[in-house]
């Protein structure tokens, strides 16, 4: 009993600095919203979902702020149809993640596997870059779709703002890079040592830079 009172009590004081953290997420959030409100009229933009547009900016920018996802947002203008610049839009953000993420690999590879010839090493972030791709499709989550027609072409501009969870992401690259190396038979010799890039805040490096 006293082992589940003392972890209750650790658990509280973890939680009350988020809390107060939290309040000022908001506060940021709904300011930063009404800008992106007035921005997004002014520009034409009108939201697909159903619901207030404000409500769900700032419901989207109170996780950004509080550093438990990033941000990801792309826009597909000029198609046909809206499910179809949705989908070109959506697979932009994935692949555009995937080519950050491609990009650190190889400069780790170059920098830390001296010993791995060219052609392996680029098989391997390849085929990384593939993966990763598959492992965060299902990580995705749409906050809000910014639609505008274009009325004398007929066409439409799709503007998807997303969310990816900063732990999720962390593990879905993990994966990747696992499989990558076990796809280029690299698991064994190098795989302690890929695995640590990923530990050394990987994630946040792809979405800073």
């Amino acid at each position: 009993m006293k082992k589940i009172l003392l972890l209750l009590g650790v658990a509280m004081l973890a939680i009350a600095p988020v809390s107060a953290q939290s309040k000022k997420d908001v506060r940021l959030a709904k300011k930063e919203a009404k800008k992106a409100v007035k921005a997004a009229e002014k520009e034409g933009y009108k939201m697909l979902e159903v619901g207030d547009l404000e409500t769900r900016i700032a419901k989207h920018l109170e996780k950004v702020y509080a550093g438990t996802a990033f941000q990801i947002v792309n826009t597909a203008e000029g198609k046909r149809s809206v499910n179809m610049a949705k989908s070109i839009a959506r697979n932009n953000i994935i692949n555009e993640h995937a080519e950050s993420a491609r990009a650190i690999v190889k400069g780790r590879v170059t920098s830390d596997m001296h010993d791995v010839n060219s052609v392996q090493a680029e098989n391997f972030v390849a085929a990384y870059e593939r993966l990763v791709c598959a492992e965060l499709n299902g990580e995705v989550r749409v906050s809000y779709t910014l639609v505008r027609h274009n009325k004398k072409q007929n066409t439409y501009d799709v503007k998807l703002v997303c969310l990816i969870d900063y732990d999720a992401a962390h593990q879905r690259h993990l994966n990747a890079i696992k499989r990558a190396a076990e796809e280029q038979k690299m698991a064994q010799e190098y795989g302690t040592r890929i695995s640590k890039w990923i530990d050394e805040g990987f994630v946040k490096q792809v979405v800073n830079q």
